[in-house]
């Protein structure tokens, strides 16, 4: 077996193996080549900080790896590792990463995050051994929302561009990586946003991907709550493109828009676990025992 870095390989061949991967998984699924490209623009995939395991030239095992500078720090986004079944069992997991740590370390990268499915106890195993620690606990809803309230004086206009500095104000949590700040403004060209105004002022918004009828961000100044801004907003939504909802990895401690995805008729589909792994240069000059 030769493990390196994915520059090289055709995304065709890395399609075949994730199908491969995740055939049998909690939740099987299937992507096409297109898909997966989407995927990892929207992931930020670097595919020369990505690595694979190859066998007589195939693809047996890969990690997606997306690259981002936050806060002055150069994080990587495991976007997906997986290994075909057969090939389950060997550890490959823990050698990619013996593999890529020290290229990371090199190129000055700071931390490594990724979301892991709660039950998959195999594959949280395998992260811990390579020394990522759980952080928080998000949860992924979905549905038929069933919007019974609404405040029909609302102003809503669509979003022209993203005040980042006044939208974060108004959050709780922090999204994770797929539904943070530097992927959608990627993404903003193929997202519908809206906005709730008072006095020509920005006090609630969400953020929508029609194509996959997943809500990215919804969030309303504090000020402004209890007020059924949000239930406006997603309301504005169901009427235009279905009342089907999904939103992912919303944190667990944040009571208010848990209470209020389940208010609307959504349900937790899955938990996953969110985990990083902070990079000491000193530890991963070789490789891990």
């Amino acid at each position: 077996m030769e493990i390196k870095t994915l520059e090289k390989t055709d995304t065709k061949d890395i399609v075949n193996t994730f199908n491969q991967s995740f055939s049998d998984y909690f939740i099987p699924f299937e992507l096409n080549q297109e898909q997966l490209t989407s995927k990892m623009i929207a992931d930020k995939t670097d595919l020369e900080l990505s690595v694979g395991v190859f066998e007589q030239g195939d693809l047996v095992a890969f990690i997606l790896h997306g690259f981002d500078v936050r806060n002055s720090q150069k994080l990587i986004y495991n976007g997906g590792t997986g290994v075909i079944p057969e090939k389950r069992g060997f550890g490959l997991t823990k050698q990619m990463y013996q593999f890529i740590l020290p290229i990371l370390t090199k190129k000055g990268i700071n931390k490594l995050l990724l979301e892991v499915i709660a039950q998959n106890t195999p594959a949280i195993k395998s992260y811990q051994q390579v020394g990522f620690k759980t952080i928080r606990e998000v949860i992924c809803y979905k549905g038929k929302a069933e919007i019974t309230q609404t405040n029909q004086e609302l102003v809503i206009q669509e979003l022209k561009s993203y005040n980042w500095d006044l939208m974060e104000s108004f959050w709780e949590i922090t999204p994770t990586w797929q539904n943070s700040n530097n992927v959608l403004d990627i993404l903003q060209s193929n997202n519908i946003s809206l906005g709730v105004y008072t006095n020509e002022q920005l006090v609630a918004y969400v953020i929508y991907n029609p194509n996959s009828k997943r809500i990215q961000q919804l969030a309303v100044h504090q000020d402004f709550r209890r007020q059924k801004l949000a239930s406006t907003l997603v309301s504005k939504l169901v009427e235009k493109y279905g009342n089907r909802l999904s939103i992912i990895n919303v944190d667990g401690i944040s009571k208010g828009i848990n209470t209020f995805l389940t208010k609307i008729g959504l349900e937790p589909s899955l938990k996953q676990l969110e985990m990083e792994l902070a990079l000491d240069k000193n530890i991963y000059e070789t490789k891990i025992i």
